[in-house]
Parts: C-alpha cells; structure tokens; sequence
C-alpha cells in the first residue's frame, strides 16, 4: 500500500499469511513509474533513491535494481556449477528476465521460459531493462505464457536445469509452492539434471516447510542463502536438488 507521511509517498508491503504481523516494511518512493493491472495481478514500478527502481507485484516486492543481482545469482549460478555441460534448460516463473540474465551467459543449446503473465514481461523489458540486458532477444530462448502446472506435465525427463523463479507463495504462485508441483519438476528433470528453486525466507515457517518438501523429492539437496537487501527480514534461501548429483562431491 502507498500512504502519504509528511508531504511524501511511501511504500508499505503487503505481507503473506504466513510472515510475522508485528512488524512493517517500506521505503520511500521518489516516483511512480508504471502502475497498471494485467489479467492476473496488479503491477507497479516504483523510483526510490535507495534502492533504484523497484518491481512490486499485488503488493509484494519481487526486486530491486540495486539488490536483483544478489537474488538471481546465486539462484542460477549454483546450478551451473553442480551441472557442467546443461543443454536445455527451463525457467519457470522469471519475467522480469534476470534469472533469464544468468542464463543465457552460458553455452546451452534451448532455454524455455514460462510464465503466466505476458504483461509482468512486457512491463519489465520497458521499465527495468537492466535486469534482463537484452537476454528476451537471445535466439535460443522460447518464451511460454502459460499455467507452470501444466506446462511442466507435457515434457519427461526433458530439461537438465530447471529454475524455479517465482512470487511469493500466494495467488498465482501457490499451487507452484506445493509438494505436488516438486513432484513434477522432479520428472520433467533428466536423470543427472539439477532444479534450482527460490526458496524464501531461512526462519519464515512456510518456507521452511518448501525446503522440506524439495529435500524429500529430491535424493541429493544443498541449500544456498544470502542476504538480499529488497527482502530485509532474514537471509534469502535458495535450494538445489538433483536425483543423481552429489552436489558435496562438486568441486
């Protein structure tokens, strides 16, 4: 929510059900850039001087400009680490096209991105053109606004990295945040593939409950954490998990 304090804007964040309720979370906006409403969900861009231009989607911060390369690197960078030579890869999730960024840096040969919300894309190649840096014109990508849930079905054994990018566990994202869904990443995965998932807060409870999820689907598991400075109440978490991988025995 935006409220006015002292002649100025600032930015309030809706928090999800499950986050703590004696707490806030703003920041002051210097302009309103964007604001607008897709089929899905509610879209604003806002200008501050602290943290650069700010993605907001039904309330909730997705990014920064400032912090974005913190979250969509050490979400993507990990996986291409654990898996040396991925061929075709999939991002779920992703329109702002900074995980999209970290991909397209490597020699993969097929990148499929899938998400729901033409209009989250469209907005955020015009308004934040430094998170993606040109990587929707890459020609080894093929973009999908589709439903993750079933889109993921029509493919087996299929992608060798999968990059899990998506909102916060409510409305749209929610069924994506379930058990059922990890069930499906794990077998549209190769065999040797490796799945990258954005896996929230470290000590927020449902987040935790997500990482417990991916480890039981999962044979091998490692989870990665850092702070990102847009999301400022704990260290951001973000979990790999693999059916052949030992992720501890890659140096």
């Amino acid at each position: 929510m935006k409220k006015k304090f002292w002649g100025k804007t600032w930015f309030f964040e809706d928090f999800i059900p499950s986050e703590p309720k004696t707490s806030v979370w703003g920041f002051q906006i210097e302009k309103e850039i964007y604001s607008g409403k897709s089929k899905f969900q509610e879209i604003e861009v806002l200008g501050t001087k602290e943290f650069g231009r700010v993605l907001v989607l039904d309330g909730l911060v997705q990014l920064s400009t400032k912090h974005e390369f913190v979250y969509h690197e050490t979400l993507v960078r990990p996986a291409f680490l654990y898996h040396r030579k991925p061929e075709k890869v999939l991002i779920i999730g992703g329109g702002d096209g900074g995980s999209l960024r970290e991909v397209v840096k490597h020699p993969v040969k097929e990148i499929f991105l899938c998400d729901i919300d033409k209009k989250v894309i469209e907005v955020s190649k015009k308004y934040l053109p430094s998170v993606s840096q040109g990587a929707f014109n890459d020609k080894r990508l093929k973009i999908f606004n589709e439903d993750a849930l079933n889109f993921v079905k029509k493919y087996k054994n299929y992608f060798d990295v999968i990059i899990e990018d998506l909102t916060d566990p409510t409305g749209l994202s929610f069924r994506l945040w379930q058990i059922g869904f990890y069930k499906d990443i794990s077998r549209t995965l190769k065999e040797n593939g490796v799945a990258a998932f954005q896996s929230g807060y470290l000590n927020e409870k449902f987040a935790k409950k997500a990482r417990k999820n991916i480890k039981e689907i999962f044979l091998f598991f490692k989870a990665h954490k850092a702070f990102v400075g847009c999301f400022p109440f704990d260290e951001h978490t973000f979990s790999f998990g693999s059916k052949e991988i030992d992720f501890e025995k890659v140096s």
